[in-house]
């Protein structure tokens, strides 16, 4: 399932783009989305790209119906892998959960619009569960868009720090 979400910043995407390319940034902000196991990986951050490789494990907040439950344990860890050409502020975000049938590809876009920035990302979620995956993609593509407003106010509140 692929869909689109749009994020409106009223910020230099350079300001951004700082806090995207510091590593502390990462625990930081998903410490405060009530993540916690919080792991970097790996990161790498050479001529005017960046990526880091977190684990967490999170609360599945997902309203699975009752026939797919078995798929869906109470929390979920994660493995995401955020990379940025902070150049061209472009970027893509790699998810995949662990011990589950589910894997989530987004590209990043940033660009200036009528005097502030705008965040573009392009989502292709896969649940590889026959018969089900359609229906639980689009469970989970409506929980990434409530989740968007709380990680937007997250970073938005650790700017000062790491932007």
């Amino acid at each position: 399932m692929k869909f689109r979400e749009t994020i409106r910043h009223c910020l230099p995407a350079g300001r951004l783009l700082s806090a995207y390319a510091n590593p502390a940034f990462y625990p930081a902000k998903y410490a405060a989305t009530d993540a916690r196991d919080i792991r970097v990986l790996d990161t790498d951050n050479d001529d005017g790209r960046f990526h880091i490789r977190v684990s967490r494990t999170v609360p599945a907040e997902i309203p699975v119906p009752a026939f797919a439950r078995g798929w869906f344990p109470g929390e979920i860890t994660l493995v995401q892998t955020d990379r940025w050409d902070r150049r061209s502020g472009t970027g893509s975000v790699e998810i995949e959960f662990t011990g589950l049938p589910v894997r989530i590809d987004c590209g990043l876009t940033l660009a200036e619009t009528d005097g502030a920035m705008v965040e573009t990302l392009d989502f292709e979620i896969r649940v590889d569960v026959p018969l089900l995956g359609g229906k639980l993609a689009k469970l989970l593509a409506e929980d990434l868009q409530l989740k968007f407003a709380k990680d937007t106010e997250v970073t938005l509140a650790l700017l000062p720090e790491f932007g």
